[in-house]
């Protein structure tokens, strides 16, 4: 479950939904958490190596687990562990890349035979960048809230140093608190 890079960001403007209307592009990192999946009779269970995730109901992994339950009308389920590498509340995606992760190795766990695009209109359904994760692409342009995106190719690889403050930032919160200016215009 790979990080990502907003290495652009441009905010067009309020949705009735509530979120942001955004055109921005994703980059692929190596940064990356780990799901492990072992098939269960029945129950989900999500454990996880950093203690302040929680791991229940609220946990994206979890969402989409039982949105994949859900969804597909199966009833087996699932042990799962998430081992995080991916700073929480970071700007990095951690969290839906392993939604994104629950989709595609459940997806296959549970033999529901899910598409491509099925796994995407789900992904919507859990966040807005979740979708990126499920493309495979290193680098993706993201428009609506993030849940349409479109692969770039591109042979190019991009060096980062990554310094992520001591400080947890909810996205959801900056939005809110946030004043974009609309009117500037693209170069």
């Amino acid at each position: 479950a790979p990080a990502k890079l907003n290495l652009y960001l441009r905010v067009l403007g309020q949705r009735p939904d509530g979120y942001h209307e955004l055109e921005t592009l994703f980059e692929r990192l190596d940064l990356a958490d780990e799901l492990t999946l072992d098939a269960q009779p029945r129950d989900l269970v999500l454990t996880c190596s950093e203690r302040a995730l929680p791991c229940g109901e609220d946990n994206l992994v979890l969402k989409a687990a039982r949105l994949l339950q859900q969804q597909t009308g199966t009833a087996r389920g699932a042990r799962m562990h998430l081992l995080k590498r991916i700073p929480i509340a970071s700007g990095l995606g951690g969290g839906s890349s392993d939604a994104a992760a629950a989709l595609l190795g459940l997806n296959q766990l549970w033999e529901c035979g899910c598409s491509q695009e099925r796994l995407v209109e789900l992904a919507a359904q859990l966040g807005s960048d979740v979708a990126f994760f499920l493309t495979g692409a290193a680098f993706a342009i993201g428009r609506g809230r993030g849940e349409r995106c479109e692969p770039v190719p591109a042979a190019v690889r991009l060096a980062h140093v990554l310094a992520v403050p001591p400080v947890a930032l909810s996205t959801g919160e900056i939005y809110a608190g946030a004043r974009f200016d609309l009117t500037a215009r693209r170069p």
